[in-house]
């Protein structure tokens, strides 16, 4: 049985379009499960309770909302499911400590088009804890940073490697880390990561 992806991604929307709005607009469509919002990403996510009315609302050629047509500025297309994020998602380990967000992706964007890229930071201090995450929109991209162990990121060489999803490689009841929870999926990825004395 084909699998039919009852979320949708809406990709630009601008801090007016909230959870409210956005809802009320794909209510039309059919049912509603729930609607996440991420401004700082100017990205938003709508599932449906049947998928089928996702993708009614996908086949509909022109969005206005708020008086704005999606098509214009606003991208609306299926979510990826989760199952292929893992494909396409890359730790890279032994950052810099002054690299910036654009630094970051600008470097692994020159691989292929990127979902999303993030240098994490302390929550308390705000500093680079030395690791971050890259999400390419093809798995091609994400294979092609993978088949080089290592890249020269600011005069300083970092290591890249596959995440897969904590619940899938942590039996229950232990903890491992360092593991990840990322708010834009929703879900928690783990990553074995060694050290290697004095390479950090």
């Amino acid at each position: 049985m084909e699998f039919v992806n009852p979320k949708l991604v809406i990709n630009g929307i601008s801090t007016e379009m909230d959870e409210r709005i956005l809802r009320r607009h794909f209510n039309a469509y059919g049912e509603i499960k729930h609607v996440v919002v991420y401004f700082s990403k100017a990205i938003a996510f709508v599932t449906f309770v049947d998928p089928s009315k996702a993708q009614i609302a996908l086949q509909q050629q022109q969005h206005i909302i708020l008086g704005r047509k999606l098509n214009n500025q606003v991208e609306v297309r299926p979510a990826k499911p989760k199952v292929e994020i893992v494909k396409r998602k890359i730790f890279v380990g032994g950052l810099p400590r002054s690299i910036t967000n654009e630094e970051f992706k600008g470097y692994f964007e020159k691989f292929g088009s990127i979902v999303d890229a993030v240098v994490i930071h302390d929550k308390e201090t705000k500093r680079s804890r030395g690791f971050g995450f890259v999400t390419y929109e093809a798995e091609e991209s994400a294979n092609l940073v993978l088949r080089t162990n290592f890249h020269l990121l600011n005069n300083k060489r970092v290591e890249v490697k596959k995440v897969t999803p904590r619940q899938e490689m942590v039996p229950s009841g232990f903890e491992f880390r360092p593991y990840y929870y990322d708010p834009y999926y929703q879900t928690y990825f783990y990553v074995v990561w060694v050290p290697i004395p004095g390479f950090y």
